[in-house]
């Protein structure tokens, strides 16, 4: 599925073209024989601006045979849908058709569109697909279209976007008091506002408080609502930074509910990363992929979580992947400029932090700036952008230890972390690639420890949770035993994230079992994990051998 172009004369129709657009994704894939991905929008803008035929470009970017796309303008009380059928090889129109219908009629237009181009592609409905095309969450025309307004406004992820989403799901509400999907939306809102730092003008607590209540208010009118557990499992992971108590649960709710929602399984993705699973983690970002192909926040994800796990070259391929999607990403310039700096590349790293500042005016540059200044050895300047952040309300804990780890003043960064309560918060920033300064200190180390025990008994079982302190690579011919050794390593709570393979460089295969390289390749993606491949000879195979275990060592990997 496309996103509709908006060519009604008043530009803020754009929320009903796009709300057409995904609720008739959504109906279609309530079809089982149909595979159904809902473009993103940033993929399909940027692949109209790039591709001579963006079409054919979407068709394969996405995997399909079968491309919906289609425009909306509504005049007064009509609205006109021209939808279009296109193949996905060809960029040829397969199938077409014109509505023309009263706006009052949006749900049964949506119902009878999705219908339409089901059999278009699939060819007869059975009676129970015809009957699986569900209606939306509400039958309530008005309801349905503040519904989808704040569904537009939801999208955007910013202070005033995110109040005029919660004000527009109120509004459905109010009209339509079943609708628990719209409170469940009011809650998600507001857990956006918690984690992206955004309504400043109202505590913490208090955003937190009104999320749950109206999360709670939600499930007691409709317990089935996948966005009220998505909410809800949000929320819960800000109430209980320690423990996360419930969150899991809440998540996995949602979507057993609804496995087709993207957004369930990219926060579920956060969860997992922030636990330390790293490998599941991956997963569902993939997931999220799966059915919206080229969303960004996903590439960004999977970004952030090859970071964590000191993966720098495959990070840095997820964060450009991210940035050439959509170039305006706040939080993925930032993450390349941490990313950069780690790299030793700050002028890169000045860059985007620069673009950081210009897309969200966050003084979290004074971060970079800080590193920068601390790198060219002027701690004066770095000191300074120190004292800015300690100023500023944006900032926290974590950028004033990044920042005296640079100036190497590690007492004091100790001192700042030892004062922070043991919990999942912790342990996950325990993980910082950026305080790998630190990790050779006792002081450290007892840190780790005590967290880790702290950690230990925790709903996130200890074979799930690899240890904070450091990694584990395993030595990868592709074979029986290798399978059999990675399963025994993870049922000992052995956080393996990294692969070895020595090939022989004349015939590109495996020494023994003659396994291509190519194929390894296959494995360790398949399992989300990173890959070292090195050719060798067989004068050079104990040069290349110990050039790999010091490359291991020094990014912080604690046996292979």
């Amino acid at each position: 599925m496309l996103y509709f172009d908006n060519l009604s004369p008043d530009t803020s129709d754009a929320y009903l073209a796009d709300g057409i657009t995904e609720e008739i994704a959504s109906r279609l894939a309530d079809i089982r024989r149909l595979q159904v991905k809902q473009a993103s929008r940033e993929g399909v803008r940027r692949l109209r601006e790039t591709a001579p035929d963006y079409r054919i470009a979407a068709g394969r970017a996405l995997g399909v045979r079968y491309l919906v796309e289609g425009s909306l303008r509504r005049a007064g009380s009509r609205v006109r849908v021209v939808v279009r059928l296109i193949n996905g090889t060809n960029g040829f129109r397969t199938w077409g058709e014109t509505y023309d219908r009263a706006a009052q009629d949006l749900l049964v237009l949506e119902d009878d569109i999705a219908r339409q181009v089901a059999r278009a592609v699939a060819g007869r409905l059975s009676p129970a697909e015809a009957a699986a095309i569900a209606p939306g969450p509400s039958r309530n025309p008005e309801a349905h279209e503040h519904y989808l307004r704040g569904n537009f406004y939801l999208f955007q992820r910013t202070a005033p976007a995110l109040r005029r989403a919660i004000d527009e799901y109120e509004a459905a509400a109010r009209i339509d008091p079943g609708f628990g999907d719209a409170l469940g939306r009011i809650g998600y809102a507001y857990s956006l506002c918690l984690d992206l730092n955004l309504c400043r003008d109202l505590p913490h607590d208090s955003l937190l408080a009104r999320g749950l209540a109206v999360t709670d208010r939600a499930l007691r009118r409709d317990s089935a609502s996948a966005d009220a557990w998505l909410a809800r499992g949000a929320l819960l992971q800000d109430a209980d930074p320690r423990r996360y108590t419930g969150v899991e649960q809440a998540l996995e709710r949602a979507l057993a509910l609804a496995p087709r929602n993207a957004e369930a399984w990219h926060r579920y993705g956060l969860f997992l990363r922030s636990v330390g699973r790293d490998s599941a983690a991956t997963t569902a970002y993939h997931q999220a992929l799966d059915i919206e192909p080229l969303r960004t926040i996903e590439l960004n994800g999977l970004g952030a979580t090859a970071f964590w796990a000191h993966q720098f070259e495959a990070a840095a391929r997820w964060l450009d992947s991210a940035l050439a999607v959509d170039p305006g990403l706040p939080n993925a310039y930032y993450l390349r400029a941490r990313l950069r700096m780690l790299l030793g590349d700050t002028a890169g790293a000045r860059a985007d932090a620069e673009a950081y500042l210009r897309l969200t005016g966050n003084r979290l540059i004074e971060v970079i700036n800080a590193r920068i200044a601390a790198a060219r050895g002027d701690a004066a300047e770095a000191r300074r952008a120190l004292d800015q952040l300690r100023r500023d309300a944006q900032s926290d804990w974590e950028a004033h230890v990044v920042i005296l780890v640079a100036l190497h003043e590690y007492a004091d960064a100790l001192a700042i972390l030892e004062g922070v309560q043991p919990g999942l918060e912790l342990w996950a920033i325990l993980r910082d690639p950026e305080l790998d300064s630190l990790r050779s200190d006792p002081r450290f180390q007892r840190l780790v420890s005590r967290t880790d025990n702290h950690c230990g008994g925790l709903a996130v079982s200890r074979s799930d949770r690899p240890p904070v302190r450091l990694m584990y690579a395993l030595m990868w011919s592709g074979g029986k035993d290798s399978c059999l050794a990675l399963a025994r390593a993870r049922r000992q709570g052995l956080a393996v994230e990294t692969l070895v393979n020595f090939y022989d460089a004349a015939t590109g295969r495996v020494r023994f079992h003659a396994t291509r390289r190519e194929l390894i390749a296959a494995q360790a993606f398949a399992l989300g994990l990173r890959l070292i491949q090195e050719a060798t000879q067989p004068d050079t195979y104990e040069v290349v051998f110990r050039r790999t275990l010091t490359q291991l060592a020094t990014s912080g990997c604690r046996g292979v």
